[in-house]
């Protein structure tokens, strides 16, 4: 079967520029974004759940957790773990991508004080009462960013 492409045809532009985005790039996106996920690994292997947030100070990210749920276990052990943030439009023609690695964990006076300082609190995710305040502090940053400016 062939691709209907004669020899050296090239493929179709698509219009697309997907690019790598500064880590300053990356905490502007965050500081407009409210849902993420943490990944981490458990007995039962990978895990990933996902969370309402808010960027705080210091490029701290904040979640309010359940006190007895594994996310509040992970920060009293103050856990290396993954956060992911990822946004497309309705159209598909921008969408964007921050993978940072970390710990979360309780939060300390600083951290307390930062909280304290947010213009709006995180709202906990759905389910059991979530009113247990941690930090996720980024140790690495990475993100893309694709623009198309035309139709997929």
């Amino acid at each position: 079967m062939t691709s209907g492409r004669g020899a050296g045809a090239s493929a179709p532009d698509t219009g697309s520029n997907l690019a790598t985005l500064s880590e300053a790039q990356c905490f502007e996106l965050l500081a407009v974004a409210t849902v993420g996920r943490v990944g981490f690994v458990s007995p039962e292997g990978l895990q990933i759940i996902p969370v309402n947030f808010r960027l705080g100070a210091g490029q701290r990210i904040f979640m309010r957790v359940a006190p007895i749920g594994v996310l509040a276990q992970l920060a009293e052990a103050h856990s290396h773990v993954a956060f992911e943030v990822d946004y497309h439009a309705d159209d598909f023609r921008i969408a964007w991508s921050v993978l940072m690695q970390g710990a979360v964990s309780l939060l300390d006076a600083e951290a307390r004080t930062a909280y304290a300082d947010l213009p709006l609190p995180p709202v906990p995710w759905p389910g059991r009462t979530r009113s247990l305040p941690v930090q996720f502090v980024p140790r690495t940053v990475s993100g893309r960013g694709l623009q198309r400016t035309s139709p997929h």
